[in-house]
């Protein structure tokens, strides 16, 4: 693995200024996240970022979900049950990170991470305007 995950590009726009803000911070603590885990820091300076990581999901997809109530966007029940399910994904992982899972886990869990949010910016994100 190189030193970063991810490496911002302009397809993650979807032409949301404050959207767009937080897509890129999501981001950048991701690959916080990964320099993390590549170092091989502490458990506790991992799960610190975790939890960041988390919170910043969370507080992303009220944003979100706000604006789709706002612009009385279609398919808002069906973005926010993605944005439910994956919480739970997250939440999980975390749970199962404070039990001490392996390092081949967390690899798999930032894996899981990357592969969700981009996809999930490129399809369903640029679907919002």
């Amino acid at each position: 693995m190189g030193e970063k995950l991810f490496a911002w590009s302009d397809t993650y726009l979807i032409g949301v200024e404050e959207l767009d803000f937080e897509h890129k911070d999501l981001l950048d603590r991701l690959n916080e996240l990964h320099l993390d885990i590549l170092r091989g820091d502490e458990p506790a300076v991992i799960e610190a970022c975790l939890g960041e990581v988390c919170t910043r999901v969370a507080a992303h997809f009220a944003l979100e979900e706000r604006y789709m109530q706002n612009t009385r966007f279609a398919n808002y029940e069906q973005h926010k049950r993605q944005h439910d399910q994956f919480l739970d994904e997250i939440y999980d992982a975390v749970e199962m990170f404070n039990r001490g899972l392996e390092s081949s886990y967390q690899e798999a869990l930032e894996t899981r991470l990357e592969s969700w949010i981009t996809n999930h910016i490129l399809t369903s994100d640029k679907q919002l305007i």
